[in-house]
């Protein structure tokens, strides 16, 4: 009887422990849950995460599979207050036979934070990119480079300033003065009237200070509103994750509104001579879909313009199959070019 009582209580214990141990997770440090969920999730799509840098900065990565000699490589560009972690959903619908690079931008997830007077132009970030990609053995290769948002921009300027090292760009609802004004770019607007130091979190939508800011910045950015459905607790643990960058974040937001002109990228344009792709989300309320009719005309070599339905700003969570179905499309387009 005592063999089997304790058999009974061992069987118990260890059910009991992944629970009690979630439970006190959930509750307690929901930030970890959080983190260890990104993890899992980039673990699962096979992205490995890797840190490469030198004395004066440190760049954080998600890396699949390795550099192929006749394959061109794919880089990946996040959006404002966003991370690498935004294209795991993508990555892992793509061909598992293609290397793909997901880079924390600068402040980012856990890249370096630049210091207080550090230059934070969009200019200075193309030059950070072009560091990264010759720390990681791909500065004398031609990528493909795939930017959302901010990093949509980033992405055109990279290939405007460097068209040597760019296969192809494709930039999705890129960060750009659009036609119709948003209510981010409204604020945008509204805070370039004021002094930066007058700039505050409540000038962003996309400044979380609290969970209920949390849920208002996800209905701005989705198409889909189930998202606002989960607990508490996981908004709780997204914005622990969030808080340390918040200062970061409004540095980089004011100099939006006094170095960094959305304007930018259309004046560029010109200069993107490489094959060019646009993506956008029909109801994307940060970055308006009259986008992409500004800069088509502006482009070089416009290849594509896909719109997609019922999806918003964050087409990674919206429509994560449609995005990653153009991705390849295009991309394809240049594999077939180097067969011939």
């Amino acid at each position: 009887m005592d063999i089997w009582m304790g058999a009974v209580l061992l069987v118990a214990s260890l059910v009991a422990a992944p629970i009690i141990g979630f439970t006190i997770l959930f509750y307690f440090f929901p930030h970890i849950l959080v983190r260890l969920f990104m993890r899992y999730q980039a673990y699962k799509s096979g992205v490995e995460i890797k840190f490469v840098g030198d004395q004066n900065y440190v760049f954080c990565y998600g890396e699949k599979n390795e550099p192929q000699p006749n394959k061109t490589s794919i880089i990946f560009l996040h959006g404002f207050t966003s991370s690498k972690d935004q294209w795991v959903p993508i990555i892992k619908r793509l061909p598992s036979d293609i290397h793909m690079i997901t880079l924390d931008l600068p402040g980012h997830g856990d890249s370096s934070r630049p210091g207080e007077d550090e230059d934070m132009s969009f200019d200075r970030a193309v030059d950070l990119v072009n560091v990264f990609l010759e720390l990681v053995n791909l500065g004398d290769k031609k990528v493909h480079i795939v930017g959302s948002s901010l990093g949509g921009a980033i992405a055109g300027l990279f290939a405007a300033r460097y068209p040597d090292k760019v296969d192809r760009v494709t930039m999705v609802c890129p960060a750009v003065q659009t036609p119709v004004e948003t209510h981010l770019l409204q604020q945008v607007k509204q805070a370039t009237s004021k002094s930066p130091e007058e700039v505050t979190y409540a000038d962003c939508v996309l400044l979380t200070e609290n969970v209920q800011g949390v849920k208002d910045m996800l209905l701005s950015i989705c198409f889909s509103k189930d998202l606002v459905k989960f607990h508490d607790q996981i908004f709780k643990g997204f914005l622990k994750l969030r808080l340390p960058k918040l200062p970061y974040f409004l540095r980089l937001f004011r100099s939006l509104t006094t170095v960094n002109k959305l304007d930018y990228l259309e004046k560029q344009a010109p200069k993107i001579t490489v094959p060019s792709q646009l993506i956008w989300g029909q109801d994307d309320e940060i970055m308006h879909v009259s986008g992409a009719e500004l800069l088509r005309p502006r482009l070089g070599d416009c290849r594509h313009v896909d719109v997609i339905d019922k999806c918003g700003h964050a087409i990674h969570i919206d429509r994560p199959g449609a995005l990653a179905k153009h991705i390849i499309k295009f991309y394809r387009e240049g594999d077939t070019r180097k067969d011939d």
